[in-house]
């Protein structure tokens, strides 16, 4: 062997020696950040799942409030008990303020929701939605009549004329 081969050699076991620990160092580095990025993700895919039943709890309660018949007392406490089956029972992380109104047959549901943002103590942010929904008014007269436009548009498209 040469002197000059070997000398290659010993500098090519050198440099492998050398850069052996750097990719722990660079993992070491990264894993906190990629670890912050799921947790995010995570409490995002929450937060979308709470703002999502939310709305449409929000809207059955209002919808299934509104087509109830009786006094406004009896209304009030069915709202309730479907606004617990219908969103505080699914919700996952939010802390919940609901506010029911009823007026002139009119329903309105509203919730304001929140959620601590992940990293406790290090960031102080809260992440907040807002859902107010209403059912108007049912008129059952108006409702047929639109069915039967409906209807008459359909039979129109059909036979083309």
């Amino acid at each position: 062997m040469h002197k000059q081969d070997l000398h290659m050699e010993m500098a090519g076991k050198k440099s492998r020696i050398m850069f052996q620990g750097t990719f722990t160092i660079e993992v070491s580095l990264l894993m906190p950040l990629l670890i912050f990025l799921i947790w995010n993700l995570l409490y995002l895919a929450f937060f979308l799942y709470d703002q999502s039943t939310i709305l449409q709890g929000c809207y059955c309660t209002a919808l299934r409030t509104e087509r109830m018949t009786g006094t406004e007392e009896e209304k009030s406490i069915a709202s309730m008990e479907k606004y617990q089956w219908s969103v505080r029972k699914k919700a996952v992380a939010a802390v919940l303020k609901e506010n029911i109104k009823m007026e002139q047959g009119a329903v309105t549901v509203e919730t304001e929701f929140s959620m601590k943002a992940p990293g406790g103590s290090y960031f102080q942010s809260i992440w907040k939605g807002k859902q107010t929904l209403k059912a108007d008014a049912w008129e059952p007269v108006a409702f047929i009549r639109t069915c039967r436009k409906a209807e008459n548009i359909g039979n129109i498209i059909q036979t083309g004329k």
